[in-house]
């Protein structure tokens, strides 16, 4: 039987003068050491930094396996600590899906947007996340924000607030468990068919764009819920298009259909600005 894989989230930066940051590395530290010790588990981390670096240190210390599953190509931009370190190839927050769909159980220590996006497909993917209450950033914000994101996983009941590393190791070991028990797989929870499964690196933004054309009135909670990827992850596409990716979009959906796009919808307009401005820029540039 393989071990248990729980991934462990957060901050990338801490201030050792912070009495706050100081607090989650000392957590960070001894959940690490904790989790190390238990023989049936492997630590998944990704950074070389703030909550990895010390949960890495603390797994190390016990005597465990830890692996850092890293975004784009190099092995080298992970903690040079880890036992293991997987070059996902994926750049920017998509890597993400790597590192969640791998674990059994997720654990939250502080952190910003990354770790808001990683809790959220977790939650979308049922599998049950750890928050530690005291670290401050998103762990602080999960049981407190009105966020629909946020009511969406209290209502799930897939996230459990803890107070201190014990009791951390114990339900998440647990959860991890009755995960691996059940031979529960992901796609039985959020039932993903095959294809929707390749939907993970930048032709979530062409799926995005393609709805958009064909179904004309999808809000981002709709597209969101459609291609099975966190709401926060449907929005920061739009800031990391290129001009040659909407080049792309505007290649593959016609004209006629782009533009017939309902424009009440303020999303879709956003989008069809976004296009249009930029093939203009692009059209110039080239002479076309």
């Amino acid at each position: 039987m393989r071990k248990l894989q729980i991934s462990v989230v957060g901050s990338k930066t801490l201030d050792m003068n912070n009495e706050q940051d100081k607090d989650t590395w000392d957590f960070s530290y001894k959940l690490g050491f904790a989790l190390g010790r238990t023989l049936n588990i492997a630590v998944l981390v990704s950074g070389a930094t703030g909550v990895a670096e010390a949960i890495t240190k603390g797994v190390n210390d016990a005597g465990g396996i830890n692996v850092n599953i890293v975004p784009g190509n190099y092995k080298d931009v992970g903690n040079q600590d880890s036992h293991v370190t997987v070059a996902t190839t994926i750049i920017g927050s998509e890597y993400s899906w790597s590192f969640v769909y791998s674990c059994d159980c997720l654990i939250a220590i502080g952190g910003g947007n990354e770790t808001r996006i990683q809790i959220s497909l977790a939650v979308d993917l049922g599998i049950h996340v750890v928050i530690y209450s005291k670290a401050g950033g998103v762990s602080s914000e999960v049981f407190t924000s009105l966020e629909t994101t946020f009511q969406k996983m209290r209502s799930l009941q897939l996230v459990y607030l803890v107070e201190n590393s014990e009791k951390a190791l114990e339900r998440a070991k647990q959860f991890a468990l009755d995960r691996v028990k059940k031979e529960k797989k992901v796609y039985d929870k959020v039932k993903m068919e095959p294809a929707k499964l390749e939907i993970i690196s930048n032709r979530n933004r062409l799926a995005i764009f393609t709805l958009l054309a064909t179904k004309k009135t999808l809000s981002p909670q709709e597209l969101s819920n459609e291609v099975k990827i966190p709401l926060m992850m449907v929005n920061s596409y739009l800031e990391e298009l290129d001009i040659q990716e909407l080049v792309k979009v505007k290649r593959t959906i016609a004209n006629e259909h782009l533009f017939s796009i309902n424009m009440d919808n303020p999303f879709a307009r956003k989008l069809v600005d976004l296009v249009t401005s930029t093939l203009d820029l692009h059209n110039k540039e080239t002479g076309v």
